[in-house]
């Protein structure tokens, strides 16, 4: 309830940036409160990334965001290996509406990018992304496959209003998948878990 609240002081008509670390402040608190630590390590780059945007600092806000997803791919995969599993077609299916999805931003934003070494940064973001977004797939768990799919939205929808066009209400349309994200992968690994301490 209380990274729900945070997420919604965001929004307030009055806008406070600063606002928009909170949540993954609490999220990352919580994390470490249950002694999930490689959760809380992911949650932490997740945090130090949005201190990076809120700053409107991009190179580093990319680089801790694709820290972020390095350690949750090291969670899904190594640490977490999936007992059960999606059906392969439903697995195929969802992956390559993901990567056409994906190569269409691409597609869009890279040549947009003037600087080379952001779009080498956004490129290797996006291979990371699309790496967390199969892992958290890998396992039959709904809350980590919504929690990955708003996360790709939310990036899609940053890179679009930076880099394509400029989007009337931008910051919700990329905070909300964004905390609606971050707090479904948390529920996720949570639920996951607790599976696996029965």
């Amino acid at each position: 309830m209380v990274y729900i609240f945070l997420s919604l002081l965001d929004f307030m008509p009055v806008h406070y940036p600063s606002l928009m670390i909170m949540p993954l402040a609490w999220l990352t608190a919580c994390a470490l409160y249950k002694k999930q630590w490689v959760l809380s390590l992911a949650l932490f780059f997740s945090f130090l990334g949005d201190v990076m945007g809120w700053q409107n600092k991009l190179f580093p806000q990319i680089g801790f965001f694709a820290l972020a997803q390095i350690v949750y791919i090291v969670l899904l995969t190594l640490l977490m290996p999936p007992k059960v599993s999606w059906p392969k077609y439903v697995r195929t299916q969802f992956l390559l509406l993901v990567l056409m999805v994906y190569g269409i931003a691409m597609y869009r934003i890279i040549p947009r990018v003037e600087d080379k070494i952001i779009a080498s940064g956004i490129l290797f973001y996006a291979v990371l992304l699309l790496g967390m977004c199969y892992s958290a797939l890998r396992h039959r768990n709904i809350a980590l496959m919504l929690g990955a799919t708003f996360f790709v939205v939310s990036d899609f929808i940053l890179g679009t209003h930076l880099f394509v066009q400029r989007m009337p209400h931008a910051h919700l349309l990329i905070m909300i998948p964004y905390y609606l994200g971050q707090g479904l992968l948390y529920i996720g690994v949570l639920n996951m878990n607790k599976i696996e301490d029965k």
